[in-house]
């Protein structure tokens, strides 16, 4: 699958810089960039993009009130030099699905695209890792990995390697997440893990 991508930042050197990263990838196409909300209103429509990344602070509209105003079936990732839980939080709830700091790795860019084109939410392992510390103290120490891991966009099989664990008991670590925090998948696990 090749995931389009649209990118929205008042920034010249950071939007061709991040774009820049982006074609690299095989799998990755930006069909368009804008530099203001204004625009990206006006050209988002007949491009057809999978996901819009968008910069949170430009100088016509904020990108969480231009949120509303993207067309449904884009998956958003928020780019931001602040990533503040509240700010974060507020980005998710207004249908974010994903975010990133501008200090992000390409990596990092890289595969938010990528789990956010596949119908995840990315944040940011920093981010994550924040955001779960502080969230989900009633959660044992394992259960918080996971959190952290799920919240990252790994699938259950990925995150079993990832801490030597079978799929199975990651299962069991993701449904006892679920219950404790009244979730019934991973977007509202990211989402309740903010709001705890």
């Amino acid at each position: 699958m090749t995931y389009r991508v649209a990118f929205i930042d008042d920034h010249d050197i950071v939007r061709s810089g991040f774009v820049q990263l982006l074609s690299m990838e095989d799998d990755i196409q930006v069909v368009g960039e804008f530099s203001s909300a204004e625009q990206a209103r006006a050209g988002l429509p007949g491009l057809n993009p999978h996901i819009c990344i968008c910069d949170i602070s430009m100088p016509d509209q904020s990108g969480l009130d231009l949120l509303n105003d993207i067309p449904s079936g884009i998956g958003v990732i928020m780019l931001s030099m602040h990533d503040s839980p509240a700010l974060v939080e507020m980005a998710l709830e207004r249908g974010a699905k994903g975010f990133l700091s501008k200090r992000c790795k390409p990596d990092d860019l890289i595969t938010a695209v990528r789990t956010v084109g596949g119908g995840g939410v990315y944040l940011m392992p920093e981010i994550a890792q924040r955001l779960v510390q502080v969230a989900v103290d009633p959660l044992t120490r394992r259960e918080r990995e996971v959190a952290i891991l799920l919240a990252q966009g790994m699938e259950v099989r990925e995150i079993a390697e990832s801490l030597g664990l079978s799929p199975k008991t990651v299962h069991v670590h993701r449904a006892n997440l679920f219950a404790k925090l009244g979730v019934s998948n991973n977007v509202e696990l990211a989402k309740r893990v903010l709001n705890l």
